[in-house]
This record gives C-alpha cells, sequence and structure tokens, in this order.
C-alpha cells in the first residue's frame, strides 16, 4: 500500500514535538517497504515566538513565523498539513486561509472523539496559553462535556514547569523530576474525577504513556496522526477538515 499524498508537519514548537509527531506517523503506517510511506516534509520552525506568553501576556505573535512556515509548506506542494502544538491551534482562523493544504485541527478531532466514546468528565492538560484561551472548553461545553482542570497554583508549579522548566519536556535533557511533575498533575485530575485524561499539549506524551494511568489517556497528537494516516492510506482524496 503505497501513499502519493503529501504530508507536512510544522514542528519546532517544541523540537522534540515535531520529531514526535513525526515518528507517530511512521509507526501507524502500513508500509511495508520505503516506497510505502508517505513523503513527509517536516519543517522545525524554531524561531516560532511561544504561544502562551503571546496569549497570556500579549508578547509577539507566533503568526508571521507560522505563515513562513507555512509558505514553505506551499511551495512543496504539501496536501496535508499537521502543526505539532496545540496552542497554536487558538490562532487557527488566522493562519488557516494561508494554507493550500487541508490543515488538521486537534480540538475538532479530540471533540470528534469524546462524544463518540461517550465520555463526561474530560480532564484536560494544556498549556496556560491553552487553558487561559478556553480552546478545548469552547469546544467540548456544547456537547454537554465537564471539563476537569488544575487548578492556577498547580497550573504553573506542575504543568507549567514541568514543560517550560529547568530539565523540562523542552529541553534535551529531561529530568526524573519533571516526569514526577506531570504524573502528579494527571493524578489530580484523576482524584477530581476525570473518565479520561487528554494530552492537550504536544510535549505530554514525552512524560506520560497509557500505561502509566489507570483510566484512559488520548494524545490530541495521536488523534491528529491517525486521522492523517486515514486520510492518506485509506481515502481516494484529502477531505476539507478547514472549518
Amino acid at each position: 500500500m503505497i501513499s502519493k499524498k503529501r504530508v507536512g508537519i510544522i514542528g519546532g514548537m517544541g523540537t522534540q514535538a515535531g520529531a514526535n509527531l513525526f515518528q507517530k506517523l511512521i509507526d501507524l503506517s502500513p508500509a511495508n517497504n520505503d516506497q510505502g510511506f508517505m513523503e513527509v516534509f517536516l519543517h522545525s520552525n524554531s524561531q516560532i515566538p511561544d504561544r502562551t506568553r503571546a496569549i497570556v501576556y500579549g508578547e509577539e505573535s507566533p503568526l508571521k513565523e507560522m505563515i513562513r512556515s507555512i509558505d514553505l509548506m506551499n511551495k512543496s506542494g504539501v496536501e496535508l498539513l499537521l502543526l505539532a502544538c496545540n496552542t497554536i491551534y487558538h490562532y487557527y482562523d488566522e493562519f488557516v486561509t494561508y494554507a493550500d493544504a487541508i490543515v488538521l485541527n486537534p480540538i475538532h478531532l479530540l471533540r470528534e472523539y469524546v462524544v463518540e466514546k461517550g465520555f463526561k468528565k474530560i480532564g484536560i492538560l494544556g498549556t496556560t496559553g491553552t487553558m487561559a484561551a478556553n480552546m478545548f472548553d469552547n469546544e467540548l461545553r456544547q456537547y454537554d462535556k465537564e471539563i476537569i482542570k488544575l487548578d492556577s497554583w498547580e497550573q504553573e508549579n506542575l504543568f507549567m514547569e514541568s514543560v517550560y522548566g529547568k530539565n523540562g519536556l523542552k529541553s534535551s535533557t529531561i529530568s526524573q523530576e519533571t516526569i514526577d511533575k506531570m504524573h502528579n498533575a494527571v493524578r489530580l485530575l484523576i482524584d477530581r474525577g476525570a473518565e479520561i485524561i487528554v494530552g492537550g499539549c504536544s510535549e505530554i506524551s514525552i512524560a506520560v504513556q497509557q500505561s502509566d494511568i489507570p483510566i484512559p489517556y488520548i494524545d490530541t497528537m495521536d488523534l491528529m496522526a491517525q486521522k492523517a494516516i486515514e486520510e492518506c492510506y485509506y481515502k481516494e482524496k484529502v477531505l476539507n477538515y478547514n472549518q
């Protein structure tokens, strides 16, 4: 089975997250030889300004660099585009019109997933930018879903510290303390009644796997990777998800 569709990944948000998303595509591919894999263009754009700092503190917008990456994808003939960051989708309506490719949206894919599976109490882990923008809340509450979050102290001292702190998930060397903080954040959501834990940040699965959690866990990057495989191998043309 050979995919003839060109897939683009915009990474660098962080760098490991982009590499992980590419690895997910490889792991899920039904390819039996070199030619069976998707043709993938990965732009690890480490110059994209921090999304949370832009949303929460009004610092430099990531849009200019995001559009530069999209332009590179357009020139490469990419048909399906994946962004290895959840928080960047706060700007979805502003950048999607620049893309010639279909841009998969993990927020929409998560909504489809939890509605289909019937989960009611959704434990969300995401950056402060994602949570401040109510990205998951706005998508899920219209389907009568209860969103379970960390409180402000836990968000900054457990989640954000594990992602952005010294030897955090965005660094090249990750400490056990970092992993422990993320696991503690997960346990807090479970204790508050979450029926499923959502990895709503592309770095979370560096530290958290299903085997670590006694309830279902879903990474939004997994949902995107699965959808990309479906579109590239099992459909004649890529459907329009830019909506």
